[in-house]
């Protein structure tokens, strides 16, 4: 049978409705990290319905499924999360509800709800995806591993990463977090840092007996502002940045004191040429510069959060795979971008699993009130990626 035949027997083998149905199915279903058994359970049993060799729940929540291949090609890990964020002010985010996306300013049907776009629909269309290609009768010579994980948007190691500790690998891997359906080849790193500033406390009727932690961390934050024009850029991943989340000041309990200490937290995503080690020393030298200019400028940093940077080469072979799959069903020949924002597909590269990134959805609308998915781009992203997953792994036969 030929490519193009194999890939029709393919695309008439995906049951779009029933696709349709289990995503709303377990967006009804609450999942926030952590708290994903329940969702866990649904993906399972939608994985053994749609013919996967093995199924498991790992001890960490993680859904592990096999579609055996051959043994003699390139196997392939295909991954997205499973858990969302808060709901925040979100009206009925659990509705799974079908809608005219038109409120949206896009044409078609959309998926509504919490963890639609980010990501539990782009998990299960991939798994019905897959599925595809067992229903057709299409026999692929390396094996696929779809990995459902948890945690992952608290920045958690049980999910993808600790399934790799445990000797579960691949040669080349799919992210398949949303990105418009364009070819995602990385993103930037991120280090999570916390600033103590320290100062003395004082009765709040008398100022002068202390030192306010938060008026000493003032010329710091002045210093972070200017710091964070100077940020480098890159052709692929866009500009590094800089910015404060959070500030909070200690004592801070409605009484009347001075407070000594004022904790800041910093995000800095850093790109190509930079590392975490040259980003927390800008951030100290920065620290140090003020401490040198006012002899009552205390502090400690501390790096609580790493979060890699995502990269693999534009022509690897996942890459071009995952373009020439993206040009075989849009007919558009458009280059490799990049994520914004972090997806665990860097803890695969990490590991030494080239991994390309291509989901639908556009990541605008992650965790925003506005959450959704068109319907229409979960089909063209199955499309793609069966495309994707078979020039990878290679067809042994077809019925």
């Amino acid at each position: 049978m030929s490519n193009e035949n194999v890939f029709a027997a393919i695309d008439s083998a995906l049951d779009i409705d029933r696709m349709v149905a289990a995503c709303q199915e377990v967006v009804r279903t609450p999942s926030l990290s952590f708290e994903e058994g329940a969702v866990a359970q649904i993906y399972a049993r939608h994985l053994k319905d749609l013919g996967f060799d093995t199924v498991e729940i790992d001890p960490n929540g993680n859904v592990i499924g096999v579609l055996s291949g051959e043994g003699n090609g390139p196997s392939l890990m295909v991954n997205g999360h499973i858990d969302h964020v808060p709901t925040g002010d979100m009206k009925d985010p659990f509705s799974g509800e079908l809608v005219d996306a038109g409120r949206w300013g896009e044409v078609g049907t959309a998926i509504y709800g919490r963890g639609t776009c980010d990501m539990k629909c782009n998990v299960m269309a991939s798994a019905y995806a897959l599925g595809s290609i067992r229903k057709a009768g299409v026999r692929l010579r390396g094996d696929v591993v779809l990995v459902a994980d948890v945690g992952e948007e608290v920045d958690s190691l049980l999910g993808v990463p600790s399934v790799i500790a445990r000797g579960v690998r691949t040669d080349f891997g799919l992210n398949t977090e949303s990105s418009r359906g364009q070819v995602h080849i990385g993103h930037r790193g991120k280090i999570d840092v916390e600033i103590t500033v320290y100062g003395r406390t004082s009765h709040a009727s008398e100022p002068g007996n202390g030192i306010n932690a938060v008026f000493e961390a003032a010329p710091f934050l002045a210093e972070l502002q200017n710091y964070a024009t100077r940020m480098k850029d890159d052709d692929v991943l866009g500009p590094a940045t800089v910015t404060l989340i959070s500030m909070k000041s200690a004592p801070d309990n409605g009484t009347a004191v001075v407070p000594d200490r004022c904790v800041i937290r910093v995000d800095r995503r850093y790109v190509r040429g930079e590392t975490t080690e040259s980003c927390e020393r800008e951030l100290r030298e920065i620290l140090d510069g003020v401490a040198r200019a006012s002899s009552s400028f205390k502090y400690d940093l501390d790096v609580i959060t790493h979060y890699p940077l995502m990269w693999v080469e534009p022509d690897n072979p996942v890459v071009l795979a995952a373009l020439r799959g993206r040009e075989s069903v849009t007919g558009q020949k458009n280059g490799v971008a990049s994520w914004r924002f972090g997806v665990n597909g860097t803890f695969m590269c990490a590991a030494g699993i080239p991994t390309v990134g291509l989901g639908p959805g556009n990541e605008k609308w992650a965790h925003t009130p506005d959450e959704h998915i068109l319907v229409d781009d979960l089909v063209e992203a199955c499309r793609i990626w069966t495309r994707t997953i078979a020039d990878v792994c290679g067809v042994a036969s077809s019925s």
